[in-house]
Order: C-alpha cells, then structure tokens, then sequence
C-alpha cells in the first residue's frame, strides 16, 4: 500500500460491547477499507489498531494521511510513523475535501449502519463486518474494479454467488501450480492497470467538475485576506457569528491551492486551502 487515508467516526450511542467509535482506513489505490469499532479515539487506541490489525495484515503503507485531530498528530502517532518509516501527511484545517476518500466512505458507512442497526441502537458494532464485506466486492466508479480484485486478485463470494454457485477456482497443486500463479499474477497486472487508467480519467473528470465552478483569483504574497473561520461562542447563536478573522496577510503559495497565512501579530503562520480566504 502507498498511500492510507484514515479518519475517526463517531461518537455513537455505546454498544454492547463498549464500542462508542469507528476508527476508518482505506489505501488509496485498491480502494480496500477497514473499519474498527473502538471504546475511545485516544492516540494510543488509534495507534494500536492501525499497526495490530491493518499494518500487521497488509503491510506499513508509504504515507499515511489523515486530518489534525489530536489523536492523529499527537507524539505517539509520530513515534509509531517513524518506527515504521512511514510518512504522515495531514488536511489543510477546516478542509475534509482534502480527505475526501475517506469521508464518503464515512457517509456510506453511516448510511449502511442507520439500516441495520436496532431501534435502540446499541449493536451497531455488530453490523460492521457485513458492511465491509458489502463495500469490498462492490465495483468503484473511479478504478472499475472491486477492492477484493486489485488487493487479492480474484473476487469475494457474496450470499448471491453461495446460493446460486460461482465459477470454480482453479486448483492448486502438481503442474497446475505454476500455472495459478502464473494466471493470478496476470490478472493482478491487468487489474492494476486497468484501474490506474480508471484513476487517472475519473482525476481528470473530477478536475473539470471542479474547475467550472472555481471562481477564486490566485493571491500573492502580501495580499491582505478574510479567512473564513468558525467558531462557536457561548451564549451566541452560530448562524448570527461572524466566521471571518482578518485581514490576514499571504507569506506564500505552498501549492496549487494551499498558501501560508500569517493570522495576527505574533502568532505562528498556518497553511489554508485556498476556499477558505476571501480578498
């Protein structure tokens, strides 16, 4: 795996087994997902799930990317990245778009449990491993292919293949095991690569899509901007809170769409995605 997105979903009514969170992760490429039920989402419950039950089964990815919660950017997370040298990435503040894998996954899973569960909703823990299953042999839209296929190279038995038969597997054993492996590594070839053109066309849809209704001018260091940043104040009604801080000033263009802001005087410059500036 190269690239893992993660997130934590909840808090959810406390189940059965003391589960009250989901801890999400998902490679980028095979689009295979893993969800957790956990009690809490300290750094440490997070940090212990991800290398026993994802990386001890898959492998420690390349990068692993999530948001600036405090349980993904705290020092155990980082010690536990560098012990497996892998390399952690984060979404620009106020920005889930930057994730954005991971979080309609989330609303799928959110989705799929809201049918499943009970009426007292207290076993929805339960329902995980059947969600899962559903989502890794569904087909992608981006890569045209199921999760199953491009990380196994072959594809889960559902309840429709066990009631009504699939294809037999080819054996494995005496001449014929050469030749599986052989046929197993060709079509994990070929899905590997009809996925990446999936990839690439469904990026390139995705950019126009985005392209025709972006309306924001590039900005120079020095202009002076409005940062777009909510916050919830006791005794005030959210929707009457002005949510704009400045006028704050550009030190820099860290990407097509990412710039450092200086906020105030004093204070430590941060990096925002471009939607959240106003000239």
């Amino acid at each position: 795996m190269e690239r893992v997105g993660v997130d934590v979903l909840g808090p959810f009514p406390h189940t059965d087994w003391g589960n009250r969170y989901v801890l999400v992760a998902m490679d980028y490429f095979t689009k295979w997902p893993k969800a957790y039920a956990v009690p809490d989402q300290s750094a440490a419950t997070t940090a212990e799930r991800l290398v026993e039950e994802m990386f001890c089964c898959f492998g420690a990815p390349e990068n692993l990317h999530s948001d600036q919660g405090r349980n993904f950017e705290s020092q155990v997370m980082k010690e536990v990245c560098d012990w497996l040298g892998v390399r952690k990435t984060r979404t620009t503040p106020l920005h889930p778009q930057s994730d954005g894998l991971v979080e309609r996954f989330n609303r799928t899973l959110t989705t799929q449990l809201s049918v499943l569960t009970s009426r007292h909703q207290r076993d929805w823990d339960r329902h995980l491993p059947l969600v899962l299953w559903a989502c890794r042999s569904a087909v992608q839209e981006s890569t045209g292919c199921t999760p199953a296929l491009l990380m196994f190279g072959r594809k889960l038995r559902t309840p429709v293949d066990l009631a009504f038969g699939s294809p037999p597997e080819p054996e494995v054993g005496g001449e014929a095991g050469p030749n599986y492996l052989r046929q197993l590594r060709q079509r994990l070839e070929s899905a590997h690569a009809f996925a990446r053109r999936h990839l690439t066309e469904a990026g390139g849809r995705q950019k126009r899509a985005y392209d025709t209704q972006c309306r924001g001018c590039p900005l120079a260091p020095g202009d002076r901007v409005w940062v777009y940043n909510p916050r919830r104040k006791r005794g005030l009604c959210p929707k009457l809170t002005d949510s704009g801080v400045g006028p704050c000033v550009i030190l820099g263009r860290l990407s097509d769409v990412v710039y450092r802001v200086r906020m105030g005087p004093g204070r430590r410059p941060v990096a925002l995605h471009r939607d959240r500036l106003a000239p």
